[in-house]
């Protein structure tokens, strides 16, 4: 399929109202690398071997895909959570003696955790090591240009483990991976011979499939808890990165924890939901709105100045 046939725009409905503020944040803000901002609050991704196009409308979203892509809508209804299920689980967060939370929530109301394609989960984030999204948006791209089946001439599936794992050095250096390189190898060489890896895994505890998918290279907490969460839909994995860590510290006065203890306060403070407030602190954070607890801003203010911890990469 390389010509652009297009069908007509069709309507989804969703739960909760989305705006195109929160489509941005959701389809551009590190959940998903697949996604490219067109005109007209146009938003053009690859889920699978499908193209589709969405833009926010009243009471839902507008989509249309490629003639000949079949189960479009039902993609797009778990991908978006269009019954929603998780506006239903936020209500169980404690933003009701939460500040903090309760102000990230309303700062983006609706936002959702998408549901992702484990394949499509473990290779964006097998690429996300120090770099910013833009980042991680090209080198995925280049990886399913250089390997990937074609779906029009300008956009391509992501290739599978089988193809990956038999990439040459000249292919995985245009894609401009650098170390990442050995990681998207080594994982492929352990999974191509897993046809269904993910649903074995989806098969496990939230606990054990975080350790499963730290056996595969490449693969340590942070990354593991990312996938577990936007991948296999465990929204009690609670991912720390760099704005995380931002987030706990200046607004919860966390500063200097390690991200293990980050993760377990994450888990035990937030609850069977915690994935869902970490996308909002996340995104709160990102955007410059994160509130900080008067009373939070006057104890840290009134310390005397600790040793920075050292860096952790």
């Amino acid at each position: 399929m390389s010509a652009m046939a297009w069908t007509e725009w069709q309507h989804l409905p969703l739960a909760q109202e989305i705006t195109a503020e929160l489509v941005k944040e959701q389809l551009d803000g590190g959940q998903s690398f697949r996604w490219q901002g067109m005109p007209g609050n146009v938003w053009r991704g690859i889920l699978g071997d499908r193209l589709i196009d969405v833009r926010p409308a009243h009471g839902g979203i507008d989509w249309r895909g490629l003639h000949g892509q079949r189960e479009m809508e039902s993609a797009l209804k778990k991908y978006f959570d269009a019954d929603g299920r998780q506006a239903l689980i936020v209500d169980r967060l404690p933003w009701r003696s939460d500040k903090v939370l309760e102000r990230a929530i309303k700062n983006f109301s609706g936002l959702r955790i998408l549901r992702h394609d484990p394949h499509e989960t473990l290779i964006g984030f097998l690429c996300s090591s120090n770099k910013r999204i833009i980042q991680i948006k090209v080198m995925v791209a280049a990886l399913a240009r250089t390997m990937g089946e074609k779906i029009t001439d300008e956009h391509y599936a992501l290739p599978t483990w089988s193809r990956l794992s038999r990439a040459t050095d000249a292919e995985l250096k245009a894609c401009a991976l650098g170390y990442r390189a050995a990681f998207i190898r080594g994982t492929a060489k352990k999974l191509e011979s897993r046809p269904r890896w993910a649903d074995e895994m989806q098969k496990l505890s939230t606990a054990d499939l975080l350790i499963e998918l730290q056996t595969l290279p490449g693969v340590g907490p942070k990354v593991a808890a990312c996938v577990a969460l936007f991948g296999f839909g465990r929204l009690e994995s609670f991912p720390v990165d760099t704005w995380v860590v931002q987030a706990l510290a200046s607004a919860y006065e966390l500063k200097g924890w390690k991200p293990d203890k980050l993760a377990e306060f994450g888990r035990t403070h937030f609850g069977d939901a915690a994935g869902l407030a970490q996308q909002y602190l996340f995104a709160s954070a990102r955007a410059g709105l994160l509130v900080v607890p008067e009373s939070v801003a006057s104890s840290t203010a009134k310390r005397k100045p600790k040793k920075s911890p050292k860096s952790r990469k």
